[in-house]
């Protein structure tokens, strides 16, 4: 377990990786705290983006900004009938770990950045929702958790039940594509196609999805909750939905790391 103080270097300089599911705010934390008060702002999912279109689609760079990160959600795709959006399981298989592998250089390029300028300062890290299903937070030598916590404060968002519920409802109305851990994703797939009498070129892409997503946010819950305990710390998204600053900001972090070192 890495021990968090107010003496931890990414604090000290105020760099920060913010951590946690899609649509809990981490984006717009991140904005605010550059346009209110010149943060420099790393977007690992536009990242993910130029690494997987620079190399294998230029031409989906077109349009590709931080403000419009449409086309990564369209290059991952959903697996099911071509004539309703759809692409074969065998490519969304493949687009997956293209963007897992991307994933995982853009989070460390953010690393790296910091590795070779220590006097930066005033860095957020607005990581992609889909970071937990990188790492292992049990392992004490994860390589991504490890470089993350020795250049940043690792802040994982916490939300009520009823957000997350929220967070169901609104994919539930409006699927959109996602990233699956590998193992997670085909046992997912088998127990969809468990019993159906339909093959993959006549299945909705949409049911997939809707099919998998409450268990994909247990599971992501979790796994967020066990980096925050033995990697950084939580912050309940009501309170910050409430900071207007970044010394609100972190006046609100290290309130929580002297609760946590008390604790422990």
């Amino acid at each position: 377990m890495k021990i968090v103080t107010n003496e931890t270097a990414g604090f000290q300089l105020k760099r920060i990786a913010l951590l946690g599911m899609s649509g809990l705010g981490k984006t717009f934390i991140s904005r605010n705290l550059s346009k209110q008060d010149n943060w420099s702002h790393y977007s690992v999912d536009y990242e993910i983006g130029k690494v997987l279109f620079r190399e294998k689609h230029k031409n989906l760079l077109k349009g590709f900004d931080i403000d419009n990160l449409t086309h990564l959600s369209n290059f991952l795709g959903k697996p099911g009938s071509s004539s309703m959006g759809g692409i074969p399981f065998s490519e969304y298989a493949s687009r997956q770990q293209l963007h897992r592998d991307a994933e995982i250089k853009a989070t460390l390029k953010a690393c790296s950045l910091v590795e070779k300028s220590p006097e930066l300062s005033h860095f957020v890290c607005d990581t992609s929702g889909s970071i937990c299903e990188l790492v292992n937070p049990s392992d004490e030598n994860d390589v991504i958790l490890t470089s993350l916590s020795k250049n940043f404060l690792i802040i994982c968002l916490e939300a009520p039940d009823y957000l997350y519920q929220v967070l169901i409802d609104r994919f539930l109305a409006s699927p959109k594509p996602m990233y699956y851990e590998e193992n997670f994703l085909h046992s997912l797939w088998q127990r969809f196609k468990s019993g159906k009498r339909d093959t993959d070129d006549k299945i909705n892409p949409d049911d997939f999805m809707v099919f998998g997503f409450k268990a994909l946010i247990e599971r992501r819950k979790a796994i967020f909750d066990m980096i925050s305990k033995n990697w950084g710390i939580t912050l309940n998204f009501e309170h910050l939905s409430k900071v207007q600053t970044s010394a609100d900001l972190i006046e609100a972090i290290q309130l929580k790391i002297k609760s946590k070192t008390v604790y422990q």
